[in-house]
């Protein structure tokens, strides 16, 4: 099966068949939502929550549709709902810190590090919505325009111009603060 709606279309016909489509993007969806909560655990529960929303929905899914934006969308909502019901949502928190302890390096240039994590972190955060899930959609999932566009209901060209313009603003306010 090459293409991603074929994967859908044998989970539709015969659910048992899920167990590839999840195979195939529990990476993806949970690297998305990493990108978008404070910790590994939150991300895997809603990437868990994801799978089950998704496999219960089978019987909705469009074959006009690519699979990993059909997935990525319920993935977005599991998130909304989950900060909704008072869970952290788009924090970015701390994804350096562990490389930082890992690697062990001299005190002073973790401490740098980590304040310009910390302030990319802030200046994500204050990118609109539309913009900063464009640019976890990018680089938190791995998504191509068209993918994202496909996930936000955007044309391929208006999912690029989200993302150009979010790196512009990040670039922007970083030059700003020194």
């Amino acid at each position: 099966m090459n293409d991603d709606r074929d994967l859908i279309a044998a989970a539709v016909a015969r659910p048992a068949a899920f167990a590839e489509v999840y195979r195939t993007y529990r990476q993806p969806v949970y690297r998305y939502l990493r990108s978008l909560v404070g910790t590994d655990d939150e991300a895997a529960d809603l990437a868990a929550t994801t799978f089950e929303r998704a496999l219960r929905s089978l019987g909705s899914y469009r074959a006009s549709g690519s699979a990993v934006g059909w997935l990525l969308r319920i993935a977005r909502n599991a998130a909304i709902d989950a900060a909704r019901r008072g869970r952290p949502s788009l924090s970015l928190d701390d994804p350096g810190a562990r490389r930082l302890a890992a690697a062990d390096p001299p005190l002073e240039e973790g401490l740098v590090a980590g304040e310009r994590l910390l302030e990319l972190q802030q200046l994500v955060r204050e990118l609109p919505d539309a913009t900063r899930n464009a640019i976890a959609l990018r680089y938190g999932a791995g998504l191509s325009a068209r993918e994202i566009g496909a996930v936000l209901n955007k044309s391929e060209a208006a999912a690029q111009k989200l993302i150009t313009r979010g790196l512009a603003a990040l670039k922007e306010a970083h030059r700003a603060q020194g």
